[in-house]
C-alpha cells in the first residue's frame, strides 16, 4: 500500500511538472517546419515523466483511418503490459492532410495496473494529444494569418502595377490604341506603355518578364522607369532595346531574369511604325489586302549579354489596318484542347476587322471583345498582354 502511495504522489508530481512544461512549450514559436522535431520532443519528455510505459505510439490519422506520420517509443513487445490504452482527439472537421490530420491517435502499452494510478495516466494521455492538437491549430492560424499578409500584399501589388497599365485609349491624328492585360496571378510579369516622345514620335512597348508573380511584377515596375529616363533622348527602337539592355542588365543577371521586348515608334511625319525585337513574338498585322506576321528581325532578350544589339524595320501604313503586339501568353491560351497558331489567330481576327459596320470603332471593339472572351474561356497558363494599334492611310488623313 505505501509502495502504491509513493508510486501516485510521483506521478502527481511528474503530472504537475508536464502541466508546467506545456505552459512553457506554448510560448515557443512553432510552424510546420520546425512541427514534428517539436512533437518528437514532447513525446520524448512524455514518455520519460510517465516512468517510461512499455509503449508509446502516436499517430497522424485520417477520417479514413490512413496514416501520415507516427512516433514510437519503447518496446511494443514487452512481456511485462497489465493493459493497452488507445486514446484519440479530433484536430479539425474541416482539414484531412498530413499537416493537419483529422486525428491524433495515442496507442500505449502499460504496466500500471491499480485503478487510482491507471485514471491518473489516463489524464497524462489526454494532456499529451491537447498539447499535440494545439501545436497542429497553432501551425494552422500562423500559417493562414501568413497567407492573408501575403494575399493583401498582392492585391496591393495588383493595384499598384495595374495603375502602371494604360487604360485609356490613346487617339492620335492617324492611329489609335488601346490595350488588353489579363495577368495570370495576382500579378504579373507582363509590361504595356505607350508614351509621346514629341509632336512626331510615339513610342510603343511590350514586354514579357522571365516567370510570373511577384518578382516579375516588380521588374514590370523597373522597366517603366528605365524606359522613361531612355526616351528623353532616343526614339529609334533599336537604340532604345540597347539602352534599356545596358541599363537593366547588373540588375537582371543578379536575380537571373530576362525580358523579351517590342519596341514600336510611330512616325507621324512620315506615317510608318519603325519596330525592333528583343526575343520577342513578331507582332500580326492585318489589313485588307495582306494579314500576316511581321518578320521583324530580333535580338536576345534583355539581360541575357550586355552588349545586345538590335536591328530596326520599318512598315509603311499605307492603309486601313491593324497591328497587334502582343506577349507569348496569348498563343498559349488552351494548348492542351486547341492549339493556336499564328494562322489560326491571323484568320479569326481578320474575319473580325472585316465583319460589316461602318465605324473604325466597332472594329477596335469587336478585336478587344473577342480577346477578352478567349482569354475567358481557355485555361490560362501566363499573363496575357495585347497592344492594338489601328491606323489609317494618309489619303483619308489628308481628306479629313
Amino acid at each position: 500500500m505505501n509502495h502504491q502511495l509513493v508510486k501516485l504522489m510521483e506521478l502527481k508530481q511528474n503530472y504537475e511538472y508536464l502541466v508546467m512544461t506545456s505552459n512553457e512549450q506554448s510560448k515557443r514559436q512553432v510552424n510546420y517546419e520546425s512541427l514534428m522535431p517539436f512533437i518528437e520532443e514532447l513525446v520524448d519528455t512524455w514518455f520519460v515523466k510517465m516512468d517510461k510505459p512499455c509503449f508509446l505510439s502516436i499517430s497522424f490519422e485520417s477520417a479514413l483511418g490512413v496514416v501520415y506520420f507516427r512516433i514510437e517509443r519503447g518496446n511494443k513487445e514487452s512481456t511485462k503490459v497489465q493493459r493497452e490504452v488507445e486514446e484519440r482527439i479530433v484536430v479539425s472537421e474541416h482539414c484531412d492532410t498530413a499537416q493537419a490530420p483529422r486525428y491524433v491517435r495515442l496507442f500505449a502499452k502499460s504496466n500500471v495496473n491499480d485503478r487510482d494510478l491507471k485514471e491518473l495516466e489516463k489524464s497524462f494521455y489526454g494532456l499529451l494529444l491537447v498539447n499535440i492538437r494545439a501545436l497542429i491549430l497553432r501551425c494552422q492560424q500562423d500559417q493562414s494569418s501568413g497567407q492573408r499578409e501575403i494575399e493583401m500584399e498582392m492585391k496591393l501589388a495588383r493595384r499598384m502595377q495595374s495603375m502602371l497599365i494604360p487604360t485609356e485609349e490613346l487617339q492620335l491624328t492617324s492611329l489609335r490604341t488601346r490595350t488588353v492585360y489579363v495577368p495570370v496571378d495576382y500579378v504579373g510579369g507582363d509590361y504595356i506603355d505607350y508614351r509621346q516622345i514629341n509632336d512626331r514620335y510615339t513610342c510603343f512597348i511590350i514586354a514579357d518578364v522571365s516567370g510570373h508573380g511577384f518578382l516579375a511584377s516588380i521588374w514590370a515596375t523597373g522597366i517603366r522607369i528605365a524606359v522613361r529616363q531612355v526616351l528623353q533622348s532616343s526614339y529609334l527602337p533599336d537604340e532604345i532595346l540597347e539602352r534599356l539592355n545596358q541599363l537593366l542588365y547588373a540588375d537582371l543577371v543578379k536575380t537571373r531574369s530576362y525580358i523579351t521586348m517590342l519596341v514600336a515608334v510611330y512616325d507621324e511625319v512620315e506615317h510608318k511604325i519603325r519596330f525592333s525585337r528583343a526575343g520577342h513574338p513578331q507582332p500580326f498585322y492585318l489589313s485588307k489586302s495582306n494579314q500576316t506576321v511581321l518578320a521583324c528581325k530580333g535580338g536576345v532578350g534583355l539581360g541575357l549579354s550586355p552588349d545586345s544589339t538590335y536591328q530596326m524595320e520599318e512598315v509603311p501604313l499605307e492603309e486601313e489596318g491593324m497591328l497587334l503586339l502582343y506577349t507569348d501568353g496569348l498563343m498559349d491560351i488552351g494548348r492542351k484542347d486547341m492549339f493556336r497558331g499564328s494562322r489560326h489567330w491571323l484568320e479569326e481576327l481578320t474575319s473580325l476587322l472585316h465583319a460589316p459596320g461602318d465605324s473604325k470603332q466597332e472594329s477596335m471593339n469587336r478585336v478587344e471583345s473577342y480577346l477578352m472572351e478567349i482569354t475567358q474561356q481557355r485555361q490560362q497558363t501566363d499573363d496575357i498582354s495585347v497592344l492594338i494599334l489601328q491606323f489609317e492611310p494618309e489619303e483619308s488623313i489628308a481628306l479629313v
